[in-house]
């Protein structure tokens, strides 16, 4: 039996910080079996957590993002588990178009959906037949 994928954007780490959203539980609701987070989307978010002009919500939910990752990589939950993919970190290259490309590269790859909110990433993802997982109503996390 195949287990379910999906791979976690660096906006959609923000969710829990800015809407109170716990992605990793709605991700288990949702079936997901297998939570990646590439190494690229931590350095992203990491590097977004010390820009020194981010501050208030932003800021600490970029932190909250980094530990609930840390957190959930160590532990497994009902039989879900968190990985942090590096064999691909080189391709990204850090700049946020070159992320976007390399997660779409990896959910060809692994043939797994990815959570995100970014509505031109969602595009992509559409147009190259991957499901997509977004934030519905500030709430709760649901598939397309």
């Amino acid at each position: 039996m195949l287990r379910k994928k999906v791979i976690v954007d660096t906006n959609a780490l923000l969710i829990p910080g800015e809407f109170g959203v716990d992605i990793f539980e709605e991700l288990e609701r949702l079936g997901y079996e297998h939570i990646i987070v590439p190494d690229a989307v931590l350095s992203e978010l990491d590097r977004l957590r010390r820009r020194p002009n981010l501050k208030g919500k932003e800021k600490r939910a970029a932190k909250i993002g980094c530990s609930l990752v840390l957190k959930h990589v160590q532990e497994e939950h009902d039989g879900c588990r968190v990985t942090i993919n590096k064999e691909e970190e080189e391709e990204s290259g850090g700049r946020k178009r070159d992320v976007d490309e390399l997660i779409v590269k990896m959910a060809l790859k692994l043939k797994a959906a990815v959570l995100t909110s970014d509505e031109q990433l969602r595009r992509k993802l559409s147009k190259a037949g991957i499901a997509t997982v977004y934030l519905r109503g500030k709430s709760r996390l649901e598939e397309k």
